[in-house]
């Protein structure tokens, strides 16, 4: 039974991933009702062996991937700024992925500035927060997983325009965090570890963050799937929180008040409860927008990702009781459920281009800079 349900989450991770629906088809093509008895049969035989080749033929798809997306790349999106916006992209590739080695003093950040067609120009730290959010909001948008360098970058800008689209009265400061989370091996082992990196991850934007509030900059955070895991875990350990083994060294900060949107979350349904993994993010938050679907077929397996089974991913759409701020209030809550409009897919660019419109819902959630200091 095990072995069956890990074969099923790979066939939805593969179908939901970067192919469309007729790669599916390549592993199980259509069946007649005469032959189904017989064919089921063959499945595990075919699944196992579609297991031993899969490494192999996702990494050499994504090579050919990368060659032809850097390519579209170098050829503009948009000629012109959108909406006087400015475009940072924030790189941690290169640094450790282990919380225990994690510079948490002086993060070596690769920062470069960013044209809308996606060429980039190296810049710092030190310049990033010399000239950021001083008449415009930071907007630091944390992509999911299987995103290698190229594919972020691209996913950030796309996410970037749906929601400058809708939002063009209000220039922004608009930031791609970019992570290491591209898939490398077996999808099942790999993705266990891509969540262990998202801890890493956290303690990274967490002090980044924390200088950006120290300079009274309004902050808002965009997650997707891992990416949310990524957000909400910054928001903890800012709030003193421990993630991975680590803490924050220094200064902590609660009650910053920060805007949140995710979707489809990748994080378990009780974390942000009192007492859970990110227990101490609620603290940080002043709205929290939630986009998720009851459908999703690899949230639906999010037990196979926490080995614990029958737990529940938040971006199913089982609500929290979120861990009320240290005034006793409750967190503005927005929550919806899009799986009228997406089906089964775990596909984020669904959330923004049919019909559930996360474009307006984030544009709406970045233009309140009412109660941010």
């Amino acid at each position: 039974m095990m072995c069956k349900r890990i074969i099923v989450f790979f066939l939805q991770q593969f179908r939901c991933g970067h192919y469309d629906s007729h790669s599916f088809s390549l592993f199980i093509p259509p069946m007649s009702q005469a032959t189904f008895m017989i064919r089921s049969y063959c499945f595990i035989a075919i699944a196992v062996a579609a297991f031993t080749l899969g490494s192999g033929f996702v990494a050499s798809a994504e090579r050919t991937q990368i060659t032809v997306e850097q390519d579209v790349i170098s050829q503009p999106f948009n000629a012109h700024p959108v909406c006087g916006d400015r475009l940072w992209l924030i790189n941690t590739r290169s640094m450790t992925t282990c919380t225990y080695y994690a510079n948490l003093e002086q993060p070596n950040f690769k920062v470069s500035r960013l044209e809308n067609n996606g060429r980039t120009s190296p810049s710092s730290t030190h310049e990033y927060l010399s000239e950021i959010g001083h008449d415009r909001p930071v907007v630091v948008y944390v992509h999911g997983y299987r995103f290698n360098q190229c594919d972020a970058l691209r996913r950030g800008l796309l996410i970037h325009r749906e929601i400058a689209a809708r939002n063009c009265g209000s220039p922004v400061d608009w930031v791609i965090f970019s992570w290491p989370s591209e898939q490398d091996g077996f999808i099942t082992h790999d993705v266990r570890e891509k969540a262990k990196y998202s801890d890493t991850q956290a303690l990274y934007l967490a002090w980044l963050l924390r200088e950006q509030l120290n300079r009274s900059i309004k902050t808002k955070l965009i997650g997707y799937s891992l990416g949310g895991r990524v957000v909400t875990g910054s928001l903890h350990a800012l709030a003193g929180g421990m993630i991975g083994g680590r803490n924050l060294p220094g200064e902590l900060i609660k009650h910053a008040d920060i805007d949140v949107g995710l979707v489809a979350p990748a994080i378990g349904q009780n974390w942000l409860s009192m007492g859970g993994y990110h227990g101490l993010a609620p603290s940080n938050i002043d709205s929290f927008l939630l986009l998720y679907n009851q459908r999703d077929a690899v949230l639906k397996r999010y037990w196979l990702l926490s080995k614990v089974r029958g737990a529940v991913a938040l971006g199913f759409g089982r609500l929290p009781s979120l861990t009320p701020r240290g005034d006793g209030s409750e967190v503005d809550l927005r929550a919806r459920d899009c799986s009228r409009w997406i089906g089964i897919a775990h596909d984020e660019v669904d959330y923004y281009q049919r019909r559930c419109n996360a474009g307006n819902d984030m544009a709406r959630m970045i233009s309140d800079t009412t109660t941010q200091n």
